[in-house]
């Protein structure tokens, strides 16, 4: 899965954040660790990243395309057959 992956280290992520009366607002954060960026590109791709808890171990990147997935959660990833 994710062939085509961008090593990137405590990268600035978008967080929701809530506020009273049913609003919100995003703020910008330094997340510390290793991620991988990457652009899902097939559905079982999609799937596996809505399996991983948002905003810990999925992130938004503050500029750019794609998501940033912790990279214990690739490490080990077997390729799966098509």
């Amino acid at each position: 899965m994710f062939p085509e992956r961008l090593l990137v280290s405590d990268p600035i992520v978008v967080i929701r954040k809530e506020l009273p009366k049913n609003d919100f607002t995003f703020d910008h954060r330094r997340v510390e660790g290793n991620f991988f960026l990457v652009i899902p590109s097939r559905a079982k791709e999609v799937y596996f990243i809505q399996m991983l808890g948002k905003n810990i171990d999925v992130f938004l990147p503050v500029s750019g395309e794609g998501l940033l997935i912790r990279s214990k959660c690739l490490n080990g990833l077997l390729p799966l057959a098509d």
